[in-house]
Protein backbone atom coordinates (compact mmCIF):
# COMPACT_ATOMS: atom_id res chain seq x y z
CA UNK A 1 0.00 0.00 0.00
CA UNK A 2 2.95 2.77 0.88
CA UNK A 3 4.99 1.53 -2.03
CA UNK A 4 1.57 2.17 -4.39
CA UNK A 5 1.09 5.54 -2.70
CA UNK A 6 4.53 6.62 -3.18
CA UNK A 7 4.58 5.14 -6.89
CA UNK A 8 1.59 7.33 -7.07
CA UNK A 9 3.20 10.75 -5.42
CA UNK A 10 5.99 10.29 -7.71
CA UNK A 11 4.33 9.80 -11.06
CA UNK A 12 1.84 12.46 -9.36
CA UNK A 13 5.11 14.65 -9.09
CA UNK A 14 6.85 13.90 -12.57
CA UNK A 15 3.26 15.04 -14.35
CA UNK A 16 3.63 18.30 -12.47
CA UNK A 17 6.98 19.08 -13.10
CA UNK A 18 6.58 18.04 -16.55
CA UNK A 19 3.67 20.56 -16.79
CA UNK A 20 5.60 22.90 -15.81
CA UNK A 21 8.31 22.74 -18.31
CA UNK A 22 5.37 22.34 -20.89
CA UNK A 23 4.01 25.14 -19.71
CA UNK A 24 7.51 27.42 -19.78
CA UNK A 25 8.79 26.12 -23.21
CA UNK A 26 5.28 27.06 -24.61
CA UNK A 27 5.83 30.38 -23.78
CA UNK A 28 9.12 31.20 -24.48
CA UNK A 29 9.57 29.05 -27.22
CA UNK A 30 6.59 29.33 -28.83
CA UNK A 31 4.05 32.18 -28.36
CA UNK A 32 6.44 34.80 -27.29
CA UNK A 33 7.42 34.79 -30.92
CA UNK A 34 5.33 36.30 -33.55
CA UNK A 35 1.70 36.31 -33.89
CA UNK A 36 -0.46 33.85 -33.30
CA UNK A 37 -4.33 35.88 -32.73
CA UNK A 38 -5.54 34.04 -36.19
CA UNK A 39 -4.48 30.79 -35.02
CA UNK A 40 -6.19 30.71 -31.60
CA UNK A 41 -9.04 29.12 -32.64
CA UNK A 42 -6.18 26.21 -33.74
CA UNK A 43 -4.41 27.00 -30.10
CA UNK A 44 -7.94 26.11 -27.99
CA UNK A 45 -8.84 23.26 -30.22
CA UNK A 46 -5.50 21.44 -29.91
CA UNK A 47 -5.71 21.56 -26.24
CA UNK A 48 -8.59 20.49 -26.05
CA UNK A 49 -7.35 17.67 -28.53
CA UNK A 50 -4.62 16.82 -26.69
CA UNK A 51 -5.91 16.51 -23.30
CA UNK A 52 -8.86 14.30 -25.20
CA UNK A 53 -6.20 11.97 -26.38
CA UNK A 54 -3.90 12.07 -22.93
CA UNK A 55 -6.93 10.56 -21.45
CA UNK A 56 -7.38 8.13 -23.89
CA UNK A 57 -3.85 6.44 -24.11
CA UNK A 58 -3.88 6.38 -20.44
CA UNK A 59 -6.79 4.16 -20.74
CA UNK A 60 -5.84 2.38 -23.81
CA UNK A 61 -1.95 1.76 -22.99
CA UNK A 62 -1.91 1.26 -19.41
CA UNK A 63 -5.59 0.23 -18.61
CA UNK A 64 -6.38 3.20 -16.56
CA UNK A 65 -9.66 3.58 -15.51
CA UNK A 66 -11.65 7.29 -16.75
CA UNK A 67 -11.15 8.32 -13.37
CA UNK A 68 -7.73 7.48 -12.99
CA UNK A 69 -6.90 9.11 -16.03
CA UNK A 70 -8.80 12.00 -15.67
CA UNK A 71 -6.73 13.07 -12.18
CA UNK A 72 -3.38 12.53 -13.57
CA UNK A 73 -4.99 14.95 -16.62
CA UNK A 74 -5.53 17.29 -13.74
CA UNK A 75 -2.43 16.94 -12.04
CA UNK A 76 -0.53 17.90 -15.81
CA UNK A 77 -2.88 20.86 -16.31
CA UNK A 78 -2.15 22.03 -12.59
CA UNK A 79 1.32 22.13 -13.68
CA UNK A 80 0.94 23.56 -17.30
CA UNK A 81 -1.40 26.30 -17.00
CA UNK A 82 -0.18 28.16 -13.91
CA UNK A 83 3.38 27.65 -15.61
CA UNK A 84 2.11 29.18 -19.11
CA UNK A 85 0.45 31.77 -17.28
CA UNK A 86 2.61 32.31 -14.77
CA UNK A 87 5.63 32.82 -17.15
CA UNK A 88 3.49 35.24 -19.41
CA UNK A 89 2.44 37.86 -16.56
CA UNK A 90 6.19 37.91 -15.01
CA UNK A 91 7.40 38.40 -18.57
CA UNK A 92 5.14 41.33 -19.60
CA UNK A 93 5.28 43.16 -15.91
CA UNK A 94 9.10 42.82 -15.65
CA UNK A 95 11.08 42.24 -18.95
CA UNK A 96 8.73 43.40 -21.63
CA UNK A 97 10.58 45.58 -24.56
CA UNK A 98 7.49 48.53 -23.40
CA UNK A 99 8.17 47.80 -19.71
CA UNK A 100 11.84 48.58 -20.19
CA UNK A 101 11.31 51.70 -22.03
CA UNK A 102 9.18 53.10 -19.31
CA UNK A 103 5.87 53.68 -20.57
CA UNK A 104 3.29 54.33 -18.14
CA UNK A 105 -0.10 52.92 -18.17
CA UNK A 106 -2.64 51.16 -15.84
CA UNK A 107 -0.43 47.76 -14.14
CA UNK A 108 -3.30 45.21 -15.47
CA UNK A 109 -2.83 46.53 -19.19
CA UNK A 110 0.86 44.84 -18.91
CA UNK A 111 -1.02 42.01 -18.23
CA UNK A 112 -3.99 40.99 -20.97
CA UNK A 113 -6.27 42.68 -22.78
CA UNK A 114 -9.02 41.28 -20.99
CA UNK A 115 -9.40 44.58 -18.84
CA UNK A 116 -9.74 46.01 -22.44
CA UNK A 117 -12.95 44.20 -23.64
CA UNK A 118 -14.59 44.56 -20.56
CA UNK A 119 -14.19 48.26 -19.86
CA UNK A 120 -15.57 48.52 -23.60
CA UNK A 121 -18.27 45.97 -23.35
CA UNK A 122 -20.71 49.14 -23.71
CA UNK A 123 -19.02 50.68 -27.02
CA UNK A 124 -17.99 53.69 -25.00
CA UNK A 125 -13.54 52.82 -25.75
CA UNK A 126 -13.15 55.95 -27.17
CA UNK A 127 -14.47 57.26 -23.01
CA UNK A 128 -12.09 54.62 -21.81
CA UNK A 129 -9.32 55.98 -23.59
CA UNK A 130 -9.62 59.75 -23.25
CA UNK A 131 -9.76 58.64 -19.11
CA UNK A 132 -6.31 57.08 -19.96
CA UNK A 133 -5.28 60.08 -21.82
CA UNK A 134 -6.31 62.12 -18.80
CA UNK A 135 -4.65 60.09 -16.07
CA UNK A 136 -1.33 59.51 -17.94
CA UNK A 137 -0.70 61.55 -21.05
CA UNK A 138 -0.35 61.44 -24.32
CA UNK A 139 1.89 58.12 -24.76
CA UNK A 140 0.02 55.32 -22.36
CA UNK A 141 0.77 51.13 -22.48
CA UNK A 142 -2.74 49.99 -22.82
CA UNK A 143 -1.95 46.36 -23.30
CA UNK A 144 1.06 43.77 -23.22
CA UNK A 145 2.23 44.90 -26.79
CA UNK A 146 0.26 47.82 -27.26
CA UNK A 147 0.75 51.76 -26.91
CA UNK A 148 -2.32 54.44 -27.64
CA UNK A 149 -0.86 57.67 -28.73
CA UNK A 150 -2.68 60.33 -28.14
CA UNK A 151 -0.35 63.01 -29.67
CA UNK A 152 -0.99 64.61 -32.72
CA UNK A 153 1.88 63.62 -34.64
CA UNK A 154 0.44 60.21 -34.61
CA UNK A 155 -1.29 60.20 -37.96
CA UNK A 156 1.74 61.12 -39.91
CA UNK A 157 4.20 58.68 -37.70
CA UNK A 158 2.24 55.83 -38.44
CA UNK A 159 0.50 56.51 -42.06
CA UNK A 160 2.98 59.31 -43.20
CA UNK A 161 5.05 58.96 -46.18
CA UNK A 162 8.33 57.81 -44.22
CA UNK A 163 6.28 55.17 -41.76
CA UNK A 164 7.25 51.38 -42.16
CA UNK A 165 4.12 50.81 -39.71
CA UNK A 166 1.73 48.62 -41.30
CA UNK A 167 -1.96 47.36 -39.97
CA UNK A 168 -2.05 45.69 -37.22
CA UNK A 169 -4.18 42.34 -36.21
CA UNK A 170 -7.35 43.75 -35.88
CA UNK A 171 -6.92 43.78 -40.11
CA UNK A 172 -6.79 40.14 -40.03
CA UNK A 173 -10.59 40.08 -39.21
CA UNK A 174 -11.95 38.69 -42.48
CA UNK A 175 -9.59 35.98 -42.30
CA UNK A 176 -9.18 33.88 -44.91
CA UNK A 177 -11.01 36.15 -47.00
CA UNK A 178 -9.47 38.77 -48.35
CA UNK A 179 -10.01 42.90 -49.35
CA UNK A 180 -7.71 46.02 -49.99
CA UNK A 181 -8.57 47.50 -46.58
CA UNK A 182 -7.87 44.53 -44.30
CA UNK A 183 -4.62 43.86 -46.69
CA UNK A 184 -1.42 44.20 -43.97
CA UNK A 185 1.55 43.09 -47.10
CA UNK A 186 2.11 46.96 -48.19
CA UNK A 187 3.63 45.74 -51.34
CA UNK A 188 0.04 43.93 -52.12
CA UNK A 189 -1.82 47.11 -50.83
CA UNK A 190 -0.08 49.12 -53.24
CA UNK A 191 -0.80 47.06 -56.09
CA UNK A 192 -4.11 46.73 -55.01
CA UNK A 193 -5.51 50.65 -54.38
CA UNK A 194 -3.53 51.04 -58.03
CA UNK A 195 -6.28 49.04 -59.12
CA UNK A 196 -9.09 50.91 -56.70
CA UNK A 197 -7.85 54.22 -58.00
CA UNK A 198 -9.96 53.44 -61.09
CA UNK A 199 -13.33 53.02 -59.38
CA UNK A 200 -12.84 56.36 -57.57
CA UNK A 201 -11.17 58.35 -60.49
CA UNK A 202 -12.96 61.94 -61.34
CA UNK A 203 -14.92 60.34 -64.21
CA UNK A 204 -16.14 57.58 -62.02
CA UNK A 205 -17.51 60.04 -59.72
CA UNK A 206 -18.62 62.80 -61.83
CA UNK A 207 -20.67 59.05 -62.86
CA UNK A 208 -21.97 58.97 -59.88
CA UNK A 209 -23.45 61.91 -58.75
CA UNK A 210 -26.90 61.32 -60.57
CA UNK A 211 -27.20 58.03 -57.93
CA UNK A 212 -26.34 60.58 -55.35
CA UNK A 213 -28.91 63.30 -56.44
CA UNK A 214 -31.96 60.20 -56.73
CA UNK A 215 -31.55 59.35 -53.26
CA UNK A 216 -31.31 62.56 -52.00
CA UNK A 217 -34.43 63.04 -53.82
CA UNK A 218 -35.57 60.60 -51.97
CA UNK A 219 -34.79 61.50 -48.37
CA UNK A 220 -36.18 64.94 -49.04
CA UNK A 221 -39.29 63.35 -49.58
CA UNK A 222 -39.31 61.99 -46.87
CA UNK A 223 -38.76 64.71 -44.68
CA UNK A 224 -41.07 66.90 -46.28
CA UNK A 225 -44.02 64.29 -45.62
CA UNK A 226 -43.23 64.77 -41.87
CA UNK A 227 -42.86 68.61 -42.41
CA UNK A 228 -46.03 67.88 -44.48
CA UNK A 229 -47.57 66.02 -41.36
CA UNK A 230 -46.61 68.45 -38.79
CA UNK A 231 -44.14 65.87 -37.02
CA UNK A 232 -40.43 65.48 -36.24
CA UNK A 233 -38.54 63.43 -38.68
CA UNK A 234 -35.96 60.95 -36.74
CA UNK A 235 -33.27 62.24 -39.17
CA UNK A 236 -30.70 59.35 -37.44
CA UNK A 237 -32.66 57.08 -38.99
CA UNK A 238 -33.02 58.70 -42.59
CA UNK A 239 -29.51 59.54 -42.72
CA UNK A 240 -29.01 55.71 -42.33
CA UNK A 241 -31.36 54.57 -44.62
CA UNK A 242 -30.24 57.10 -47.46
CA UNK A 243 -26.23 56.10 -46.69
CA UNK A 244 -26.97 52.39 -47.58
CA UNK A 245 -29.32 52.83 -49.98
CA UNK A 246 -26.65 54.84 -51.79
CA UNK A 247 -24.33 51.96 -50.38
CA UNK A 248 -25.95 49.48 -52.06
CA UNK A 249 -26.59 50.70 -55.21
CA UNK A 250 -22.99 51.96 -55.57
CA UNK A 251 -21.38 48.12 -54.52
CA UNK A 252 -23.89 46.32 -56.58
CA UNK A 253 -26.35 48.69 -58.43
CA UNK A 254 -28.93 47.57 -56.12
CA UNK A 255 -30.54 49.90 -53.22
CA UNK A 256 -31.36 48.63 -50.07
CA UNK A 257 -34.92 50.73 -50.72
CA UNK A 258 -35.23 51.68 -47.21
CA UNK A 259 -35.96 54.84 -47.94
CA UNK A 260 -38.37 53.97 -49.89
CA UNK A 261 -40.59 51.64 -47.60
CA UNK A 262 -39.41 54.07 -44.59
CA UNK A 263 -38.25 50.90 -42.82
CA UNK A 264 -34.52 48.74 -42.00
CA UNK A 265 -33.84 46.49 -44.40
CA UNK A 266 -33.39 42.86 -42.73
CA UNK A 267 -29.82 42.66 -43.56
CA UNK A 268 -29.06 45.73 -42.55
CA UNK A 269 -30.33 44.82 -38.93
CA UNK A 270 -28.49 42.19 -38.58
CA UNK A 271 -25.65 44.17 -40.06
CA UNK A 272 -26.44 46.69 -36.80
CA UNK A 273 -26.51 43.25 -34.23
CA UNK A 274 -23.59 41.91 -35.50
CA UNK A 275 -21.42 45.27 -35.59
CA UNK A 276 -21.76 45.56 -31.63
CA UNK A 277 -19.18 42.85 -31.47
CA UNK A 278 -16.55 45.13 -32.73
CA UNK A 279 -17.26 47.35 -30.01
CA UNK A 280 -16.29 45.04 -27.01
CA UNK A 281 -13.77 42.76 -28.56
CA UNK A 282 -11.82 44.73 -31.01
CA UNK A 283 -9.42 45.40 -28.05
CA UNK A 284 -8.58 41.98 -28.39
CA UNK A 285 -8.52 40.07 -32.38
CA UNK A 286 -7.74 36.52 -31.03
CA UNK A 287 -11.86 36.23 -29.62
CA UNK A 288 -13.05 37.61 -32.57
CA UNK A 289 -11.55 34.66 -33.91
CA UNK A 290 -12.48 32.10 -31.91
CA UNK A 291 -15.26 33.59 -31.42
CA UNK A 292 -15.99 33.14 -35.79
CA UNK A 293 -14.13 29.51 -35.72
CA UNK A 294 -16.01 27.79 -32.78
CA UNK A 295 -19.29 29.41 -32.27
CA UNK A 296 -20.49 30.55 -35.78
CA UNK A 297 -23.69 30.03 -35.49
CA UNK A 298 -24.84 31.42 -31.49
CA UNK A 299 -25.95 35.07 -30.70
CA UNK A 300 -24.94 38.35 -32.66
CA UNK A 301 -22.38 36.03 -34.53
CA UNK A 302 -25.12 34.45 -36.54
CA UNK A 303 -25.72 37.89 -37.45
CA UNK A 304 -22.35 38.25 -38.66
CA UNK A 305 -22.76 34.87 -40.55
CA UNK A 306 -26.00 35.72 -42.18
CA UNK A 307 -24.70 38.79 -43.26
CA UNK A 308 -21.65 37.52 -44.83
CA UNK A 309 -23.43 34.78 -46.80
CA UNK A 310 -26.00 37.55 -48.18
CA UNK A 311 -22.82 39.69 -49.39
CA UNK A 312 -21.43 36.46 -51.01
CA UNK A 313 -24.61 35.92 -52.88
CA UNK A 314 -25.03 39.19 -53.94
CA UNK A 315 -21.44 38.78 -55.72
CA UNK A 316 -21.82 35.43 -56.85
CA UNK A 317 -24.53 36.71 -58.71
CA UNK A 318 -22.79 39.30 -60.02
CA UNK A 319 -20.24 37.12 -61.59
CA UNK A 320 -23.14 35.24 -62.92
CA UNK A 321 -24.87 37.76 -64.82
CA UNK A 322 -24.24 38.16 -68.34
CA UNK A 323 -25.26 41.81 -68.84
CA UNK A 324 -23.46 43.69 -70.45
CA UNK A 325 -21.47 46.82 -68.59
CA UNK A 326 -23.79 48.92 -66.78
CA UNK A 327 -24.10 52.37 -67.91
CA UNK A 328 -22.53 53.57 -64.67
CA UNK A 329 -20.20 51.00 -63.85
CA UNK A 330 -20.57 49.91 -59.76
CA UNK A 331 -17.97 49.14 -57.51
CA UNK A 332 -18.74 45.34 -58.09
CA UNK A 333 -18.23 45.68 -61.77
CA UNK A 334 -14.59 47.21 -60.69
CA UNK A 335 -13.57 44.60 -58.33
CA UNK A 336 -14.62 41.58 -61.34
CA UNK A 337 -12.79 43.37 -63.74
CA UNK A 338 -9.99 43.76 -61.94
CA UNK A 339 -9.94 40.24 -60.29
CA UNK A 340 -10.41 38.63 -63.80
CA UNK A 341 -6.75 37.62 -64.17
CA UNK A 342 -5.90 36.46 -60.71
CA UNK A 343 -4.40 32.72 -60.93
CA UNK A 344 -7.19 31.17 -59.50
CA UNK A 345 -11.16 31.14 -58.91
CA UNK A 346 -10.88 30.46 -55.49
CA UNK A 347 -8.10 33.35 -54.67
CA UNK A 348 -10.14 35.37 -57.20
CA UNK A 349 -13.57 34.87 -55.04
CA UNK A 350 -11.34 35.30 -51.35
CA UNK A 351 -11.14 39.12 -52.85
CA UNK A 352 -13.93 39.64 -54.71
CA UNK A 353 -16.31 38.15 -50.91
CA UNK A 354 -13.62 40.57 -48.69
CA UNK A 355 -13.63 43.70 -50.69
CA UNK A 356 -17.64 43.35 -50.71
CA UNK A 357 -18.85 42.41 -47.48
CA UNK A 358 -16.11 45.20 -46.20
CA UNK A 359 -17.85 47.79 -48.52
CA UNK A 360 -21.12 46.97 -46.50
CA UNK A 361 -19.94 46.32 -42.99
CA UNK A 362 -17.53 49.28 -42.59
CA UNK A 363 -18.24 51.78 -45.36
CA UNK A 364 -14.38 52.45 -44.75
CA UNK A 365 -13.97 51.33 -48.40
CA UNK A 366 -16.17 54.40 -49.78
CA UNK A 367 -16.72 55.97 -46.09
CA UNK A 368 -20.23 56.12 -47.00
CA UNK A 369 -23.37 54.09 -45.36
CA UNK A 370 -22.25 54.91 -41.77
CA UNK A 371 -19.38 57.01 -41.62
CA UNK A 372 -21.23 59.63 -43.96
CA UNK A 373 -24.35 59.36 -41.72
CA UNK A 374 -22.52 59.81 -38.73
CA UNK A 375 -21.20 62.68 -39.54
CA UNK A 376 -24.17 64.17 -41.46
CA UNK A 377 -25.78 63.50 -37.97
CA UNK A 378 -23.40 65.25 -36.05
CA UNK A 379 -23.45 68.43 -38.30
CA UNK A 380 -27.24 68.86 -38.46
CA UNK A 381 -27.36 68.04 -34.78
CA UNK A 382 -24.94 71.25 -34.35
CA UNK A 383 -26.88 73.51 -37.10
CA UNK A 384 -30.22 72.82 -35.28
CA UNK A 385 -28.19 73.81 -31.73
CA UNK A 386 -26.92 76.87 -33.39
CA UNK A 387 -29.59 78.05 -36.36
CA UNK A 388 -27.32 81.22 -37.34
CA UNK A 389 -24.62 78.40 -38.93
CA UNK A 390 -27.33 77.23 -41.06
CA UNK A 391 -28.52 80.88 -42.20
CA UNK A 392 -25.04 81.50 -42.90
CA UNK A 393 -25.13 78.31 -45.54
CA UNK A 394 -28.03 79.69 -46.28
CA UNK A 395 -27.19 83.04 -47.72
CA UNK A 396 -24.21 81.57 -49.60
CA UNK A 397 -26.96 79.35 -51.28
CA UNK A 398 -29.03 81.85 -52.09
CA UNK A 399 -28.25 82.16 -56.04
CA UNK A 400 -26.44 78.58 -56.33
CA UNK A 401 -26.92 75.64 -58.42
CA UNK A 402 -26.75 73.26 -55.41
CA UNK A 403 -26.35 70.61 -58.07
CA UNK A 404 -23.23 71.78 -59.35
CA UNK A 405 -20.99 70.43 -56.97
CA UNK A 406 -17.86 72.78 -58.23
CA UNK A 407 -19.81 75.75 -56.96
CA UNK A 408 -20.76 73.76 -53.83
CA UNK A 409 -16.67 73.10 -53.26
CA UNK A 410 -16.18 76.75 -53.18
CA UNK A 411 -18.73 77.83 -50.63
CA UNK A 412 -16.52 78.64 -47.76
CA UNK A 413 -19.30 78.49 -44.61
CA UNK A 414 -20.95 74.94 -45.86
CA UNK A 415 -17.61 73.71 -46.22
CA UNK A 416 -16.06 74.93 -43.01
CA UNK A 417 -19.50 73.46 -41.21
CA UNK A 418 -18.57 69.88 -42.64
CA UNK A 419 -15.03 69.82 -41.38
CA UNK A 420 -15.84 70.99 -38.06
CA UNK A 421 -18.76 67.83 -38.07
CA UNK A 422 -15.27 65.74 -39.14
CA UNK A 423 -13.54 66.84 -36.34
CA UNK A 424 -16.61 66.65 -33.56
CA UNK A 425 -17.51 63.05 -35.29
CA UNK A 426 -15.09 61.38 -36.69
CA UNK A 427 -15.91 58.57 -38.90
CA UNK A 428 -13.22 56.20 -36.66
CA UNK A 429 -13.21 57.01 -32.78
CA UNK A 430 -10.81 54.90 -32.32
CA UNK A 431 -10.33 52.68 -34.93
CA UNK A 432 -7.31 52.51 -37.48
CA UNK A 433 -4.44 50.03 -35.58
CA UNK A 434 -1.14 50.05 -36.69
CA UNK A 435 1.90 48.03 -35.77
CA UNK A 436 5.69 48.98 -35.88
CA UNK A 437 8.33 46.81 -37.70
CA UNK A 438 11.20 45.58 -36.94
CA UNK A 439 12.97 49.54 -37.16
CA UNK A 440 10.13 50.65 -34.83
CA UNK A 441 8.89 53.99 -35.09
CA UNK A 442 9.54 57.91 -33.92
CA UNK A 443 6.32 60.02 -32.68
CA UNK A 444 6.90 63.41 -31.05
CA UNK A 445 10.27 62.45 -30.38
CA UNK A 446 9.37 59.29 -28.40
CA UNK A 447 10.74 55.95 -29.65
CA UNK A 448 8.35 52.96 -30.38
CA UNK A 449 9.91 49.37 -30.08
CA UNK A 450 9.53 47.21 -32.98
CA UNK A 451 6.51 44.94 -32.88
CA UNK A 452 4.06 46.90 -30.90
CA UNK A 453 0.67 48.23 -31.77
CA UNK A 454 -0.26 51.56 -32.14
CA UNK A 455 -3.99 53.19 -31.44
CA UNK A 456 -4.32 56.34 -32.52
CA UNK A 457 -7.92 57.64 -31.11
CA UNK A 458 -9.37 60.26 -33.39
CA UNK A 459 -11.40 61.04 -30.51
CA UNK A 460 -9.25 62.24 -28.30
CA UNK A 461 -6.82 63.79 -30.51
CA UNK A 462 -9.29 65.95 -32.64
CA UNK A 463 -10.63 67.49 -29.19
CA UNK A 464 -7.14 68.78 -27.73
CA UNK A 465 -7.06 71.89 -26.68
CA UNK A 466 -3.41 72.81 -27.66
CA UNK A 467 -4.57 71.64 -31.20
CA UNK A 468 -7.74 73.75 -31.31
CA UNK A 469 -8.55 76.45 -29.91
CA UNK A 470 -12.36 75.65 -27.64
CA UNK A 471 -11.60 72.63 -29.19
CA UNK A 472 -14.68 70.76 -27.71
CA UNK A 473 -17.25 73.57 -29.51
CA UNK A 474 -18.57 73.66 -32.56
CA UNK A 475 -17.21 76.80 -34.33
CA UNK A 476 -16.88 76.43 -38.42
CA UNK A 477 -14.95 79.53 -38.71
CA UNK A 478 -11.66 77.83 -37.40
CA UNK A 479 -11.92 76.42 -41.24
CA UNK A 480 -12.67 79.65 -42.71
CA UNK A 481 -12.18 83.23 -41.00
CA UNK A 482 -10.23 81.95 -38.15
CA UNK A 483 -7.33 79.87 -38.90
CA UNK A 484 -5.63 81.30 -35.88
CA UNK A 485 -8.26 78.51 -33.98
CA UNK A 486 -5.91 75.78 -35.53
CA UNK A 487 -3.42 75.73 -33.72
CA UNK A 488 -1.76 72.36 -35.52
CA UNK A 489 -3.62 71.07 -38.47
CA UNK A 490 -2.15 67.99 -38.17
CA UNK A 491 -4.75 66.52 -35.50
CA UNK A 492 -7.18 66.97 -38.25
CA UNK A 493 -7.15 63.92 -39.85
CA UNK A 494 -10.86 62.46 -40.68
CA UNK A 495 -9.83 60.55 -43.74
CA UNK A 496 -6.35 59.31 -42.82
CA UNK A 497 -3.01 60.18 -44.46
CA UNK A 498 -0.63 58.85 -46.99
CA UNK A 499 -0.94 55.48 -48.26
CA UNK A 500 -3.85 54.14 -46.17
CA UNK A 501 -5.94 57.35 -46.63
CA UNK A 502 -9.44 56.81 -47.37
CA UNK A 503 -10.52 56.28 -51.08
CA UNK A 504 -13.26 57.59 -50.47
CA UNK A 505 -12.95 60.70 -49.28
CA UNK A 506 -14.21 62.57 -51.81
CA UNK A 507 -17.06 61.07 -52.56
CA UNK A 508 -18.18 61.30 -48.91
CA UNK A 509 -17.56 64.83 -48.88
CA UNK A 510 -19.18 65.39 -51.98
CA UNK A 511 -22.48 63.30 -50.57
CA UNK A 512 -22.24 65.60 -47.63
CA UNK A 513 -22.01 69.13 -49.40
CA UNK A 514 -25.19 67.52 -51.71
CA UNK A 515 -27.31 66.81 -48.48
CA UNK A 516 -26.40 69.84 -46.19
CA UNK A 517 -27.15 72.25 -49.22
CA UNK A 518 -30.23 70.71 -50.08
CA UNK A 519 -32.37 70.51 -46.86
CA UNK A 520 -30.80 73.99 -45.33
CA UNK A 521 -31.68 75.62 -49.01
CA UNK A 522 -35.05 74.34 -48.38
CA UNK A 523 -36.01 74.02 -45.14
CA UNK A 524 -35.72 75.63 -41.53
CA UNK A 525 -35.09 72.77 -38.86
CA UNK A 526 -34.91 72.95 -34.86
CA UNK A 527 -34.07 70.67 -32.05
CA UNK A 528 -38.04 68.49 -31.85
CA UNK A 529 -40.08 69.61 -28.49
CA UNK A 530 -38.13 67.31 -25.75
CA UNK A 531 -34.75 66.67 -27.83
CA UNK A 532 -31.86 68.36 -26.23
CA UNK A 533 -29.40 67.21 -29.17
CA UNK A 534 -27.29 65.17 -26.42
CA UNK A 535 -28.48 62.10 -27.07
CA UNK A 536 -26.08 62.27 -30.36
CA UNK A 537 -22.85 62.10 -28.57
CA UNK A 538 -23.98 60.53 -25.27
CA UNK A 539 -25.37 57.38 -26.68
CA UNK A 540 -22.60 57.22 -29.55
CA UNK A 541 -21.38 53.79 -29.93
CA UNK A 542 -17.94 52.81 -30.76
CA UNK A 543 -17.86 49.82 -33.26
CA UNK A 544 -14.90 50.42 -35.30
CA UNK A 545 -16.48 52.53 -37.12
CA UNK A 546 -18.99 55.55 -35.06
CA UNK A 547 -22.71 54.80 -34.74
CA UNK A 548 -24.32 58.33 -33.26
CA UNK A 549 -27.52 58.47 -31.11
CA UNK A 550 -31.07 59.60 -32.14
CA UNK A 551 -32.02 63.13 -32.94
CA UNK A 552 -35.29 64.14 -33.80
CA UNK A 553 -35.66 67.56 -35.92
CA UNK A 554 -38.63 69.57 -36.98
CA UNK A 555 -38.47 70.62 -40.26
CA UNK A 556 -40.42 74.00 -42.32
CA UNK A 557 -40.29 74.98 -45.16
CA UNK A 558 -38.67 78.14 -46.42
Amino acid sequence: MTVLSSDSSLRGALLCGLGLLCGFSAHHGLFIHGEWHVQAPQIVLGHVWFFFCFVAASVYYEGSAIGEASRALLVLSAGYVPSLLASIVLYRLFFHRLTRAGFRGPWYARVSKLWHVWAARDCKNHLVLEKLHEQYGDFVRTGPSEITVFHPGVFMGVDGPRSECIKAEWYDILHPDRALVTTRVKPIHAARRREWNRGFSAQALVQHESKILKYIEQLDSCIAADAAAGVASEVRNLFFWFGFDVMGDFVFSKSFDMLHQQQWHHIIVRLQRALSLLGPFSPAPWLIQVGFKLAPRVGVLRDWFDMVEWCERQMRARLDDEKPKPAVPDLAYYLMEMDDGQTGMQDRLTWLFGDSLLAIVAGRLTNRSEPTAAALIGVFCELAKHPHHAEQIYNELRDVDITDLKTLTSLPHLNAVINEGLRLYPALLTGGARKTTENGATIGGVFIPADTTIIAPRHVISRREDCFERAGEFIPERWSTRPEMVRNAAAFAPFGTGHHSCLGRFLATDTMRFVVARLVKKYRFRLAPGETGTRVFDEIRDQFTSNPGPLSLCFELR
